[in-house]
């Protein structure tokens, strides 16, 4: 077949169909696997069952997926079927964020997609979406059953491989179109600046439905030849050393979670959930998706060198929707970088200026050097290229972009400039390496400085009564003042109301020792109200929207 991804899965699989391909680990430590042979047939029977639910070459499958071998098959069906994929978070958010009824109607209308694929725990939205969408099929896996096998579509490399949702931080969030060309580019880029192994097996906890799991994992391996283990998130979630101990199980080289997973499991983990557990052989953890801390850094590396943790296996990446995953990776056998730059330089000069480390530094983690079809340029706000140490947009020179927005072709032509993907994204370059420091629309002017609200997370993380990293920051115009005044959420690990004012005080102090920047106002919220999206981002600014049309009143702890 041609070089696409049902080419090179299904040549694959025809050339060895005894390897393994994808095992599902359990909760009670045992690994179902399955062989690339059996996996394709598995795909070829869900392909036939799509088909006669009315799913065509072409057509969008959206699929409401958990990391299970129902999710795995369908997938792999609809590309069997020449099909688009698309996947959508389960209901794991809730409280104050976009609700998955919203999500799943405006997918639907805009896609026109002829058929909904979902688990069964999300059946109670059956009539609603029936009713809203008559020309679309709504299937549960208790009743999706199998079909006869169905034949291999032949797409070529201009076809649509695939949509992806961005993550959604400020609202309903735009669907990415993937072409075969820019999607197999991505993953050539991303096999060589990992240096994948045949010896390699992958361990993946993160969701399909980010392009983390879909891509740097999932299709990674699929198109590699790569063994890949899945678990659950929701498993990693409720118990953090079931991360350690399968890939001790498994014998995994390789895994990847955001940055949070990294803080929860060096937290969490206790001694006794760990014996017999060793990690000497996994060469890459790879710290991805939102804002990469150096003290979560430091605090896994104390947590499990003692069982065999590598000083160089830790491994930073930057990647997005719109660039078809990882854009950036720590090299081989290096060392994460850190400098620590002067935050009036950061945030006044934009310069990043590496000092000693002190109360008004701010640590930035390098999050490796590009692939080998991408450049990196550092844009200031006219467009022009900014030397090394400058901080700027990030923009793109990428073989694997998207091909853009779906029906959005504003948001399109916003998203490149002269030829240039722009993400979004501040950062600089140092000699190579790409450091990140924050989010353009998310930056707080406060004072004649710019500040992005990662930077809050440090001096968070010192108030003792605060749930570590569950925070939104942002700045509230203030005519009066002519400036922002700084407004941080957070939730509390006990809402007595007693403790409240304490902790408040807490805040603005340890806000005003590590960024000298004074907060103006604390708001204190329960435990899970500040839920982030479902790549773990913060939703800094769908928050400071509610605080502004006063819905946070009604949350706040008195």
């Amino acid at each position: 077949m041609e070089n696409t991804l049902q080419g090179s899965i299904f040549d694959l699989a025809q050339a060895n169909p005894d390897a393994p391909a994808v095992g599902f680990y359990k909760a009670d430590r045992s690994c179902e696997w399955m062989t690339r042979g059996e996996l394709i047939s598995a795909a070829e029977r869900a392909a036939g069952r799509l088909a006669e639910l009315g799913l065509r070459e072409g057509a969008v499958c959206v699929q409401v997926p958990y990391n299970d071998r129902f999710a795995v098959e369908v997938l792999l069906g609809a590309l069997v079927l020449g099909a688009l994929p698309l996947m959508v978070a389960p209901p794991a958010i809730q409280g104050l964020n976009s609700s998955l009824p919203d999500i799943l109607h405006g997918i639907i209308e805009r896609t026109s997609a002829p058929v909904v694929v979902a688990a069964g725990s999300v059946s109670y939205l059956r009539e609603d979406l029936a009713a809203r969408h008559t020309e679309t099929t709504i299937v549960f896996e208790d009743e999706f059953g199998e079909g006869p096998p169905a034949a291999w579509a032949r797409r070529r490399s201009s076809d649509l491989a695939g949509l992806q949702l961005t993550s959604g931080t400020t609202g309903f969030p735009r669907i990415c179109m993937w072409r075969q060309q820019n999607v197999m580019a991505a993953l050539d880029g991303m096999a060589t600046a990992m240096r994948v192994d045949s010896d390699d097996i992958y361990l993946n906890w993160t969701p399909l439905y980010h392009d983390m799991g879909l891509m740097n994992n999932f299709m990674l391996c699929m198109t590699r030849g790569i063994p890949l283990v899945m678990m659950s998130p929701f498993d990693f979630i409720k118990r953090p050393a079931s991360w350690m101990r399968a890939l001790h199980d498994t014998q995994a080289t390789t895994t990847w979670s955001p940055n949070f997973g990294f803080a929860l499991a060096a937290q969490r983990v206790r001694d006794k959930e760990l014996e017999g557990v060793r990690l000497d052989h996994v060469r890459g953890f790879w710290n991805a998706a939102e804002r990469i801390h150096y003290e979560t850094i430091v605090a896994f590396k104390d947590r499990f060198t003692p069982i065999g943790l590598r000083s160089d296996a830790i491994k930073t990446n930057f990647g997005c929707a719109e660039n078809v995953g990882g854009a950036t990776f720590t090299a081989p056998q290096q060392q994460v970088p850190v400098e620590h730059l002067d935050t009036t330089s950061l945030h006044e000069d934009l310069k990043a200026v590496a000092v000693q480390p002190g109360k008004l530094t701010v640590p930035v983690v390098g999050c490796g050097r590009p692939h080998p079809g991408i450049t990196i340029h550092i844009l200031d706000e006219m467009g022009n290229e900014l030397p090394d140490g400058h901080v700027g947009h990030l923009a793109l020179n990428t073989v694997s972009r998207m091909e853009g927005y779906l029906h959005d072709p504003e948001a399109t032509a916003a998203a490149f400039h002269n030829g240039l993907l722009k993400t979004g994204d501040l950062g600089y370059v140092r000699e190579g390496e790409f450091f990140w420091t924050g989010r353009v629309q998310e930056r707080i002017a406060v004072r004649g400085r710019k500040i992005d609200p990662s930077d809050f997370e440090a001096a968070l993380l010192r108030v003792a009564d605060l749930r570590p990293g569950s925070f939104a920051a942002f700045g509230h115009d203030d005519p009066e003042l002519g400036t922002q005044r700084v407004v941080i959420i957070a939730e509390v690990v006990d809402d007595r109301a007693e403790s409240i004012d304490e902790t408040k005080a807490d805040v603005k102090r340890a806000v005003f020792e590590r960024l000298g920047v004074g907060v103006d106002d604390v708001v204190l919220v329960a435990k899970g109200t500040l839920a982030k999206t479902s790549s773990g981002k913060r939703r800094h600014r769908h928050f400071a929207d509610m605080y502004e049309r006063g819905l946070m009143a009604e949350h706040e702890i008195a």
